[in-house]
């Protein structure tokens, strides 16, 4: 027996050497073949082996107008027929879709965040669930760019505080938005948009955990598209989704 457990690793290992000759009747052992992302469907791309989701969209804004410089912004990425004007991309991708492949790439859920008055005082409940990286990808003449931080495209009004740089700013989580049975809405965010928040509205896929009211008379608006780093509107983007690694860690 101590024999043959003596012979049998040499053996694997002269096979697997390519200097070694082949072995008389010997099938070849097939390279293995890395995996590729899965398209899940239209616009939507997992890759399980790296634990990323991938999904398409578009820039909805113009925040290069001369007239309009300041495109204040209530969430990274929205849904059509919602609120375009204030995010910075859109996708046709449904949300629910976007947690399925969120939960297949092994993500787990928590709650949106809320702001609630209680009193004449703003309770704020921080989102909860798995912390993700969201990066974005543009398309620049025919080429996809190293994807950076979304956020890494929101400053302030004042234009000294990149939102990335914040003290504030801890990052984002997939919170899974809600559903509302009672009014026949199994998955809120299909029915709302709500993709990737900035402001809080308790319905969001993926949530920042900085809790910051939709109501301009709790949180006066402070966050806007920043126009040196925003791509002019209708650039095709790809918004990538990743499983946090250490604090800080988004791409600038």
């Amino acid at each position: 027996m101590t024999r043959l457990r003596r012979v049998v690793p040499l053996f694997v290992a002269c096979v697997a050497c390519t200097g070694c000759a082949a072995q008389p009747g010997a099938e070849p052992v097939p390279e293995p073949v890395p995996e590729r992302p899965i398209e899940l469907a239209p616009g939507l791309r997992i890759d399980r082996a790296a634990r990323t989701v991938e999904f398409d969209g578009l820039v909805p804004i113009d925040a290069h107008n001369d007239e309009t410089p300041d495109v204040f912004l209530e969430l990274l990425v929205t849904g059509p027929d919602s609120r375009e004007h204030e995010s910075l991309v859109v996708t046709h991708v449904r949300p629910s879709l976007i947690h399925a492949a969120l939960l297949s790439v092994g993500l787990e859920p928590g709650k949106p965040g809320r702001v609630a008055w209680d009193t004449g005082t703003a309770v704020r409940t921080p989102a909860t669930g798995a912390p993700v990286d969201v990066l974005v990808s543009v398309l620049q003449e025919g080429e996809w760019t190293f994807p950076v931080a979304l956020v890494s495209w929101v400053i302030s009004q004042d234009r000294r505080t990149r939102l990335i740089d914040a003290k504030a700013w801890t990052g984002v989580v997939f919170a899974g938005s809600v559903s509302d049975l009672d009014r026949g809405v199994p998955y809120v965010a299909d029915a709302t948009g709500t993709i990737i928040g900035l402001a809080t509205f308790g319905t969001e896929v993926i949530a920042p955990r900085l809790t910051l009211s939709h109501e301009a008379r709790v949180d006066a608006p402070v966050w806007v598209a920043d126009r040196a780093r925003t791509p002019l509107v209708n650039t095709p983007v790809r918004v990538i989704v990743r499983r946090a690694t250490l604090p800080g860690s988004e791409a600038q």
